[in-house]
């Protein structure tokens, strides 16, 4: 029996069995009026961190949370580079979630299994980019965006949101988005899942987070793969009665395994469904 745990732990200490990539890191949110969508998003109680100047003329406001996770919401006012070139040519069709960011605690690991998966990629500084003739493009691993002027009144959302922790895509083949979630260490499932009716899904499960795989019928917008987002909250109460001012009717909350939630439509968070979950506790 001690050989035996002897074994299982060698096992569990090599480098090839720890996740790549242990949690999401951000969505860029692209939005054609700026100070519009900041002014949205405080009003659905977010506190916004105002971004720092860019080059090539970008602008952009964060939504930060402790765990370093995050929404930007971020615009370019004229195609300067390629990133600002990909910005505009977004923003032709609507505002909208634009890219993903995943969290890899160490690059060159991330950089090996992905290697090892066959997948080309580009490691660029201080992050993995990943070639767009693969159809991955809007998919990239980074380091946390935290910085020493984060302060305290930057995370204190008025409606207790606490982490971005999942990803709705959506489209006709992720096959390719599966490939690479399970080379950084996902494993994947088949579950039900509410977003916001049920529906029989395939979840790539981080150890912090989740991406939801759905059927392209739940594409927004043509060709956008990024539908949707979870936000876990410290008071569901809280949140729905922020939420819910001004509108016609209450928010319903939906009742899952996971917790309890309410969604927003994307005609109110600039092109993306947003759910806010408190999560299930333990009994």
């Amino acid at each position: 029996m001690r050989v035996l745990f002897a074994i299982a732990l060698a096992v569990a200490a090599l480098p090839g069995s720890e996740p790549a990539v242990t949690v999401l890191d951000h969505v860029p949110i692209a939005v054609r009026d700026l100070a519009r969508a900041a002014d949205d998003y405080r009003a659905l109680g977010f506190a916004l961190k105002p971004g720092r100047p860019h080059d090539n003329g970008i602008r952009n406001q964060h939504v930060k949370f402790p765990d370093g996770t995050e929404l930007e919401l971020i615009t370019a006012s004229e195609a300067r580079d390629a990133l600002t070139t990909t910005y505009r040519r977004h923003l032709e069709h609507g505002d909208g979630p634009a890219f993903l960011a995943l969290f890899a605690p160490r690059m060159p690991y991330a950089a090996e299994r992905l290697a090892a998966a066959g997948l080309p990629h580009v490691l660029n500084g201080g992050s993995i980019d990943v070639p767009g003739d693969g159809g991955l493009a809007y998919l990239f691993l980074s380091g946390r965006n935290a910085s020493p002027t984060d302060l305290p009144e930057h995370f204190a959302h008025a409606n207790t949101a606490e982490s971005l922790v999942s990803v709705w895509l959506a489209a006709d083949d992720l096959s390719r988005e599966r490939r690479l979630l399970e080379a950084v260490g996902a494993t994947v499932v088949e579950s039900d899942v509410r977003v916001p009716d049920v529906v029989h899904a395939t979840v790539a499960r981080l150890p912090e987070g989740d991406v939801v795989l759905l059927p392209g019928s739940r594409q927004l917008v043509p060709g956008r793969r990024i539908v949707g987002a979870t936000l876990r909250v410290g008071s569901l109460d809280t949140a729905r009665t922020i939420l819910g001012r001004g509108q016609p009717e209450p928010l319903q909350i939906v009742i899952s395994g996971a917790g309890r939630s309410v969604f927003l439509t994307p005609s109110r968070t600039h092109g993306l469904w947003l759910e806010f979950r408190e999560v299930r506790r333990p009994s």
